[in-house]
C-alpha cells in the first residue's frame, strides 16, 4: 500500500500548508499594482545632446530597434522603440498593436534630465492583452536603460486596469472614437497618410509600425504644439496642466492611431489621458476640468486626418469633456 495510517496525517498537514501558502501567493499576486512609467535615471550636469547620444547608444546595444525620435516641445525628447519579439507578442492580442511601440523620454527639469520609459506590463493589462506576458520586454528595457522606480499616479491592480474607467459612465479601453471604415486595409492606410500630409489638420505622423501576421498598423501622431491658438491640440499646454508633478510623464507621448483591417481606431481621450494620469482630480488648476473641450477636439482632428467629413460645429455643445 502506497500510504499507511502513520504517513497519512503527515501528508494531510503538508498538503494543508501547501494550499495555505498557495492562497497567500495568489492573494499577493492579485494585490500587486502597476504604474505606467519607469524612472531609469536622473542625469545632472550633462547637456541634453550628450544624454541623447547615451540613450541612443543604449538602444543600439539592446534588443530594441529605434523606430523614430522627436521633440514634442522644448526640453523634451522621445525615442520610440520596438523589437521583433515585442511585435510578435502584440500580434497575439486583438488590439495589441497599441503596445508595440514603447517610449523612452528625456525631460529637462532645471539642471537635471530625467530619463524615463513606459512600462509594457502596465500596457499589457490596460490594453487587455489576454494571455500575453510583456514582463520579458520590461526586463529587457530595465537591462538596457536602468531602473530607479516605477511612477505615475496611483498603482492599479491588473483587475482594475483591465476594466479601467476614470469615472462611472466614461469610456474604457475599447470605447474607440468612431472613425471612418474603408473598403480595404490598403485604402484605410492610404487615406490616413493623405490626412497626415494636410498640415491644417494639426496632426503629423511621427512613426508607423506594422504588426506581423495581421492587417494592423499603428501610427504615432504629434499634435500641433506650435499653434498657440489651438489650445486643445497644443500638447505643451496640455502637458503643463496634467504633467505638473516632479517626475515627468513625457513618455505618455505621442498619441496613437491604428489601422486595424479596414477600420481606423484611436483610443478615446477620456481613457488614454486618464489611465496614464489616473491620480489627477476632476477640478482644480491641474484637474481634468481644464480639459473640457479636449476629447471633442481630438475627435474632430482624428476625423479630419482619417478622411472623414468635418463634424458640424453645432454638434459641439461644450459638454463633451471629462464631465458628461
Amino acid at each position: 500500500m502506497f500510504f499507511n495510517r502513520k504517513t497519512f496525517p503527515t501528508l494531510t498537514i503538508l498538503l494543508g500548508i501547501f494550499i495555505l501558502f498557495y492562497s497567500f501567493a495568489l492573494h499577493a499576486a492579485e494585490k500587486k499594482t502597476f504604474k505606467p512609467f519607469v524612472l531609469a535615471k536622473i542625469e545632472a550636469g550633462m547637456p541634453m545632446d550628450k544624454v541623447k547620444e547615451k540613450v541612443k547608444k543604449q538602444i543600439t546595444e539592446s534588443p530594441f530597434t529605434l523606430v523614430a525620435e522627436y521633440s514634442p516641445y522644448d526640453g523634451a525628447y522621445i525615442f520610440i522603440i520596438t523589437s521583433d519579439e515585442l511585435k510578435s507578442l502584440a500580434a497575439e492580442a486583438e488590439y495589441g498593436g497599441f503596445a508595440a511601440p514603447q517610449r523612452v523620454s528625456l525631460t529637462q527639469v532645471g539642471k537635471q534630465i530625467q530619463i524615463a520609459y513606459t512600462n509594457p506590463v502596465f500596457m499589457q493589462y490596460a490594453y487587455r492583452m489576454k494571455d500575453v506576458d510583456l514582463q520579458p520586454i520590461l526586463d529587457q528595457m530595465t537591462q538596457a536603460f536602468g531602473f530607479d522606480q516605477f511612477f505615475g499616479g496611483e498603482g492599479l491592480t491588473a483587475r482594475k486596469l483591465k476594466r479601467y474607467k476614470y469615472s462611472f459612465g466614461l469610456e474604457d479601453f475599447d470605447s474607440f472614437y468612431e472613425l471612418p471604415e474603408y473598403k480595404s486595409h490598403v485604402e484605410a492606410i492610404t487615406a490616413l497618410i493623405k490626412g497626415f500630409r494636410d498640415k491644417s489638420n494639426g496632426i503629423s505622423r511621427v512613426y508607423q509600425i506594422k504588426i506581423p501576421g495581421k492587417e494592423q498598423v499603428v501610427f504615432g501622431v504629434s499634435m500641433n504644439a506650435e499653434d498657440a491658438n489651438d489650445e486643445e491640440l497644443n500638447v505643451r499646454k496640455t502637458m503643463d496642466i496634467i504633467d505638473y508633478l516632479p517626475l515627468k510623464r513625457t513618455a505618455y507621448l505621442p498619441y496613437e492611431i491604428m489601422v486595424d483591417g479596414d477600420k481606423i481606431l484611436a483610443m478615446h481621450a477620456r481613457f488614454r489621458i486618464a489611465v496614464y494620469f489616473n491620480d489627477l482630480k476632476m477640478f482644480g488648476k491641474h484637474g481634468f476640468g481644464k480639459l473640457l473641450s479636449t476629447p471633442s477636439a481630438y475627435e474632430k482632428a482624428f476625423l479630419a486626418v482619417s478622411g472623414a467629413k468635418q463634424i458640424e460645429e453645432d454638434n459641439d455643445n461644450g459638454t463633451d469633456g471629462f464631465i458628461n
